[in-house]
C-alpha cells in the first residue's frame, strides 16, 4: 500500500472520527455526510482489495459513484430553504438512479467501464447546487463569521471537488486516447481528494446545531 493511500486514508479516518465524535452536536446535513465518510473508506478499502486481488475495482466505482450522489444530494436538500430547489433535488435523486443503472448495465459496463458518465453528470449537478446555495447564503445571511460557517465550508469543497473533476476527467480520457503517462493524473486526483475530504473534515469539525439555521 503507497504512501499516498495510506495518506487518503488517514485523512479520511481522521475525518470520520470528527463525525462520531461530535455527532450529536451536528446538524442534519452533517451528520449525513459523517455517514457518508463511513461508506466511503470502506468502499475505498474494498477498492484497494479488488484491485490487488482481482485486478478489478470497476464495480467498486460504480457503487461509489451512486452513492456519493445519493448522501451529498440528501445533505443539499436539508441545506436549501427554498421548497422548490429540494423537490428539485429529490427528483433528480429519482431520475439519477435510473440513469446510473442504465448507464451500468448497458452504456458503461460496471464490470468493464469506468462510470464516466455518472460522475459528469453528477458533478455538473454538484456544480449547480453550490452555486443555488452560495445564492442563497447572499439572500440569506447569518450574524456569523462566514469562515464559521460550517455549510461555508462544504460548499467551498462541493464546488471545487465538482469543477475540478470536470479537468481530471477530461486529462483522463486525454491521456487514454494519446498512449500517455498518465502519473500525473493519479498524482492531481490524489491532491483533489485531499483538498476536499479537508474542506469536508473543517465543514463537520465547526458545524453546531445551536448556532445554525440549515438544520431541520
Amino acid at each position: 500500500m503507497g504512501v499516498k493511500l495510506i495518506s487518503y486514508l488517514l485523512l479520511l479516518l481522521l475525518v470520520l472520527v470528527t463525525g462520531v465524535v461530535r455527532y450529536k452536536k451536528l446538524t442534519t446535513p452533517f451528520k449525513i455526510l459523517t455517514l457518508l465518510i463511513i461508506s466511503t473508506l470502506l468502499l475505498e478499502i474494498s477498492a484497494k482489495i479488488c484491485a490487488v486481488r482481482f485486478r478489478n475495482n470497476l464495480p467498486v466505482m460504480h457503487i461509489i459513484s451512486i452513492t456519493q450522489y445519493l448522501f451529498y444530494s440528501f445533505a443539499y436538500y436539508h441545506l436549501f430553504k427554498n421548497n422548490i430547489i429540494r423537490n428539485s433535488i429529490l427528483a433528480s435523486i429519482f431520475l439519477f438512479i435510473i440513469f446510473f443503472t442504465v448507464n451500468s448495465l448497458l452504456i458503461q459496463p460496471y464490470y468493464s467501464d469506468f462510470p464516466s458518465n455518472a460522475v459528469l453528470a453528477s458533478e455538473i449537478l454538484y456544480a449547480i447546487f453550490s452555486l443555488l446555495l452560495f445564492k442563497q447564503m447572499l439572500l440569506y445571511p447569518l450574524q456569523v463569521n462566514i469562515i464559521k460557517q460550517s455549510v461555508f465550508w462544504y460548499n467551498t469543497a462541493m464546488l471545487f471537488f465538482s469543477t475540478t473533476m470536470f479537468l481530471n476527467l477530461g486529462l483522463i480520457n486525454y491521456f487514454i486516447k494519446h498512449q500517455l503517462n498518465d502519473l500525473i493524473v493519479y498524482d492531481f486526483t490524489f491532491v483533489i481528494n485531499m483538498i476536499f475530504y479537508l474542506l469536508i473534515g473543517i465543514s463537520i469539525l465547526i458545524d453546531n446545531k445551536e448556532i445554525s439555521t440549515y438544520n431541520v
